[in-house]
C-alpha cells in the first residue's frame, strides 16, 4: 500500500516520534497507556496520516508533546530533558517502529496500536531493538 508521504520525510517522522514517545514516558513519566493515550487524542497522528509536513519534519518531538499536551506548561520537563545528553532508549526505539509501521502500511496509528498497544512495543524492545526494522514491523503487524 502507497504510503502518504515520500520516504525522505520517513527519518524525521521516526525521529521526531521517537523523541516524543520518550519525553512522555522518561521525563513525564507517564505509563505506556497513558502516553499511547495521550498520543491518539491529539492532532498529531491525523497531520502525520495525512502528510502534514510540520508535523512530519517541522516539530521536534518536544514540540509535538506541547501539541499533545494541550499547551500544559512542560517548559520545566523539556529544559531537564535537554540538560541530559540524549541517549535513544526503548521509549524512543517505540516511537521510530510506530511511525515505520505507519508509514509502510498506511493503516491509522490507532488502529495499529489496537493491534499492539505501546506497551507491547516497549516489552519486545530487548528482543528486537537490534533486528532489522522489518522483524519490529512483523511484530507490530501481527504478520
Amino acid at each position: 500500500m502507497k504510503s502518504a508521504y515520500d520516504e525522505s520525510y520517513l527519518s524525521d517522522a521516526q525521529k521526531n516520534l521517537g523523541f516524543f514517545f520518550q519525553f512522555l514516558l522518561c521525563n513525564m513519566r507517564f505509563d505506556a497507556d497513558a502516553a499511547q493515550k495521550v498520543f491518539l487524542n491529539s492532532i498529531i497522528p491525523q497531520q502525520i496520516q495525512i502528510a502534514n509536513p510540520d508535523f512530519l519534519c517541522g516539530k521536534s518531538g518536544y514540540e509535538l508533546a506541547i501539541v499533545a499536551l494541550n499547551g500544559q506548561d512542560v517548559s520545566k520537563q523539556i529544559d531537564e530533558a535537554l540538560k541530559e545528553p540524549f541517549y535513544p532508549a526503548a521509549e524512543y526505539w517505540c516511537g521510530y517502529v510506530l511511525a515505520f509501521c505507519q508509514w509502510k502500511n498506511n493503516i491509522p496509528f490507532a488502529e495499529i496500536l489496537k493491534k499492539c498497544p505501546l506497551s507491547k512495543i516497549l516489552d519486545a524492545y530487548h528482543l528486537l531493538h537490534e533486528a532489522d526494522i522489518t522483524k519490529a514491523e512483523q511484530f507490530v503487524m501481527g504478520w
